[in-house]
This record gives structure tokens, sequence and C-alpha cells, in this order.
């Protein structure tokens, strides 16, 4: 699984992921019995499970491990200047053939509501047709940044900067993330760190919104942080009020210090949510629309990056697919975000 989630990184580069420094990965083996031809992989996070089985086996489900995997691990693969590695690993894995991995039905948790798995170990609410969701085929890992307990931070296709980060429940779910209580805490945190991270690190201030309102196609909700120029807060507080007029709906100030699920009020309608950074660094003012309570307007899929490019003149990042690079720059950018991201935290 680290190899999946740092492609494109030598082996012994100090960028990649590893269990070494991403607790998530860690997984414990256990051979009930020496005799037996089977044993047990114990992750410490479903997610990893899921992404190890999936890179494996090709199937959520599970399966026999692929050709083409085993054959990379005994010849060794090629390396980044696409040389034949074969041989040059030494190993003596002809026990791996015909391997097959499977869910432990029996190691999953009984009768604990917040375990949200099923009887095949997946968690609830993981699509295969979901860009967000880690069991979908079309969810992009090489932008993964951090995995945590219940989200993870990656950078979003065709993102305004080298920085811009997206915070993703690992469970499919349409209810708005920040107004989600289970998950509000380690959003707050995340937040917190990406703001840190923006201040001291990248010397800019730090946009947050939401938009939680039904798509056509469905929706995964997601929160979305983008470093800005220091200063600029006022000036996309006023574009953003001006747009949301021009757009008949009206966002109001959040004034108390209460996250949005305490605040009450009926969220299943659909919002928008936003932070606006102010002058001087770490603070930032809050305001929120909310469908339920207020009827009627349209707020634009692209509300969130419409704000900064008319803050900032630049009517190209308004829309994903004009910022769009190659695979092999989002790695590049991943793998630098995920170093200054880390050692932020040092």
């Amino acid at each position: 699984m680290e190899d999946e989630l740092n492609i494109g990184i030598p082996a012994d580069s100090p960028d990649r992921i590893t269990a070494m420094n991403e607790p998530a990965l860690k997984v414990l083996v256990r051979q009930p019995d020496a005799d037996k031809n089977y044993g047990f992989l114990q992750f410490d996070s479903h997610t990893a499970a899921l992404t190890t089985l999936i890179s494996l086996t090709g199937n959520e489900d599970g399966g026999y491990v692929s050709a083409d995997k085993l054959s990379m691990y005994l010849t060794g693969g090629s390396d980044d200047d696409g040389n034949n590695n074969s041989g040059k690993n030494n190993k003596n894995a002809s026990h791996l053939e015909g391997i097959a991995l499977h869910w432990a039905n029996d190691s999953q948790p009984k009768n604990k509501t917040d375990s949200m798995v099923d009887t095949r170990g997946h968690r609830l609410g993981q699509r295969t047709d979901c860009w967000f969701c880690l069991a979908s085929p079309t969810c992009e890992k090489h932008l993964i940044v951090a995995i945590r307990e219940e989200c993870y931070i990656a950078m979003p296709k065709g993102a305004v900067n080298e920085h811009h980060a997206l915070i993703v429940p690992i469970d499919h779910k349409q209810q708005g993330a920040l107004v989600d209580s289970k998950l509000s805490p380690e959003m707050e945190g995340i937040k917190a760190e990406l703001r840190s991270h923006a201040r001291h690190v990248l010397k800019k201030d730090l946009f947050v919104f939401e938009r939680c309102i039904q798509t056509r196609g469905g929706y995964h909700t997601h929160v979305q942080c983008i470093p800005v120029d220091q200063g600029l807060g006022p000036v996309m507080q006023s574009k953003m009020m001006e747009m949301a007029i021009g757009n008949n709906f009206k966002l109001k100030e959040i004034t108390s210090d209460l996250g949005l699920p305490a605040l009450g009020g009926e969220w299943d309608e659909g919002y928008f949510y936003a932070e606006i950074p102010l002058p001087g660094g770490g603070g930032y003012r809050r305001f929120v629309y909310n469908a339920a309570e207020s009827g009627g307007g349209n707020v634009p899929l692209q509300f969130g990056r419409e704000i900064i490019a008319a803050a900032m003149g630049d009517e190209r990042i308004s829309q994903w697919k004009a910022c769009l690079v190659s695979h092999e720059k989002e790695e590049e950018l991943t793998v630098a975000f995920r170093k200054s991201f880390e050692q932020s935290k040092s």
C-alpha cells in the first residue's frame, strides 16, 4: 500500500509516506498456526485495508493477488528511469503465487455503532462510482496528502494553487461535513493545521469553504482550504457578498464561536459556508447560507473558486478544468505539499 500512495517517488526518498510516519499504514501480521496456509493482516484503519485490497487484487471484495503486482514483487519491477530491476531483490516468494486476500468477517467489530462496517468489512457508504470514495477505481490516490481516522487530505484536480487542499470524509456522506457532529472535531483540527501551515510556512492566509448542495450526479461532501495572499480577505468578503446578492441568496455572518452542529437548525436542504481570513493573520470571519431558512437563490457550483477569481482578477481559476495539469505534475505537487505540510508539524 505504501507503493500505491508513493507512485513516482523513489524507494529511498525521505518524501515517501510510510508506516513509520503515518500510523494509519501500520499492519500487524498474525498466523495462528504455522502449519496452516492462512494468516491475518490487521490494519490500523479500514481505509488502509481497503486501499491495500484494491491495489493488490483490483477488487474491493478481494480475490487473488494480480499477476502484475506479484511479478513486481518477485522481480523488483522497474526503477524511476525505466530500467528493469529483475532479480535485484533476490526474493524467494514462490509461496506467494496463487495467494488470495479477503475480508476476515470474524475480525469486524460486533455491536459497535461507530464501526460502520457491513458483513464484508466495508465501511457503510463506500461507493465505487464516486470520485472521493477510496473504494472507487476513479479515486486518484496519488493526490492524497495524509489519512486520518475519519477524513483524508488530498489535492483536488485543477487546483487553484500548489497548496489547495480538500478535507474529505472517508465515508460517502451527503450530509455536510461541517454540520456532522462526529466529523466536526477532526475537521476543525485539520483546518487548524492547514491554517498554521499557510500562515507560518507559506506566509499566506487560508480561505475555507464548503458548498453542501446536491448535484445531479450525487455528492460526497468535502471542505476546500485554499491559501491566498495575506490581506486579501476584505476584498474576498466584498466580492462574495456582492456575488451572493447577484445570485439571489444572502449570506449571514456567524458571530458566535460555536461550530455549525452546535448552532442547531435544519441543514438538509443544503448550505454554503465560508471562512474569510482577517488582515493580520490567524483570525477569520464566518458566513453561511442555509437553504432551509432562506429559500430561493442558487449557489453556483464553483462559487468558492469564483470568489477567489474575482478578488484576484483571474477568471481562469474559477473553473477547475482550466487549471488541470498532467498526472506527473500532480504527483510532483502532491509530494511537495505533503513534505511541506509534515515538516510544519514537526
